[in-house]
């Protein structure tokens, strides 16, 4: 009974200390707001240092566009480029809540000239994330898309091949998620049945990142021409994207090709057709040779 007592009163203590936080950042908040309106910048400044220091990371979004606000006010404009950054850094979808014409023009400024390295180096860390066959690297190249897709970078030369590959990888990953794991068989005891026994057993599919496995190595791997149709001229002129599944047996022949992302319906019939004349060296498991189950990108455009 003591015990539970104790407890109780420790949460409640732990809510009170919170709470009373909270209280406190809300009325420095406010401090803030009045001494800005009253056009006491270096004061606001200070009293939002101090909030800093307390706060850490977990400062709040409006402490710093008052800032950033101030900063300007004061004519400080390396510095509040400097806080813009942070601020982008930190999060780079985040826009001003509410500011003048002069503050978003500065801070868009800002924001266009740091979001291609930020979208570069998320497409990185999604790469990485890839390459370690992490499930979620999906969702951190869908991320880099929502980037790119973004009006301030969209029109950005230097970020656009990223779009195609980053949605390449983006569906190579999805694809990986629903390649189910080779499951070794189990044999099953004798039935009474003789005829049973004489139905041979389906060899095992393997997939890349299997201990001991050695991948295909492409012999063959030739395209069918891809030729733009007329009736696609002028409206539908960009990179075209095909994600195709083939399974590769113990000879290194295609056995059976899906394609699991459409590249256009003139065109997927003769991607299908010709992966199956594909060739490759056949994969090793622990130097035997196996069946192994292949993703294949299929990127071409108008000129191919």
């Amino acid at each position: 009974m003591t015990t539970a007592r104790s407890r109780l009163l420790l949460a409640s203590i732990a809510w009170l200390v919170f709470a009373s936080v909270d209280i406190a950042h809300g009325e420095t908040i406010d401090r803030v707001k009045d001494l800005y309106r009253s056009a006491a910048y270096e004061e606001a400044l200070a009293v939002l240092d101090q909030m800093a220091k307390e706060s850490g990371p977990t400062n709040p979004v409006e402490a710093r566009e008052y800032r950033l606000l101030c900063l300007i006010a004061l004519e400080r404009r390396t510095e509040a480029r400097d806080a813009i950054a942070s601020m982008v850094n930190a999060d780079p979808f985040y826009q001003l809540s509410q500011a003048s014409p002069r503050v978003r023009t500065m801070f868009k400024d800002v924001r266009q000239s740091l979001l291609p390295t930020i979208a570069q180096q998320a497409y990185a860390d999604a790469k990485a994330a890839f390459d370690r066959k992490d499930p979620e690297s999906g969702a951190q190249f869908e991320r880099v898309l929502t980037l790119l897709n973004d009006p301030d970078i969209s029109g950005v030369s230097t970020v656009a091949d990223l779009r195609t590959v980053a949605s390449a990888f983006r569906d190579l990953s999805q694809a990986l998620k629903r390649v189910p794991e080779p499951t070794p068989e189990i044999a099953s005891p004798a039935a009474p049945d003789s005829r049973a026994s004489s139905v041979p057993a389906l060899p095992i599919v393997y997939k890349d990142g299997e201990p001991g496995l050695v991948v295909p190595e492409t012999l063959n791997q030739t395209l069918p021409r891809w030729v733009l149709p007329a009736r696609a001229a002028g409206r539908e002129l960009r990179d075209w994207l095909g994600v195709l599944e083939v399974v590769i047996d113990e000879n290194g022949d295609v056995v059976s090709a899906t394609l699991r992302k459409s590249f256009h319906p003139d065109y997927d019939s003769q991607l299908v057709k010709a992966a199956m004349s594909w060739k490759y060296r056949p994969a090793q498991k622990d130097g035997a040779p196996v069946r192994f189950l292949k993703i294949v990108s299929v990127r071409l455009d108008n000129t191919n």
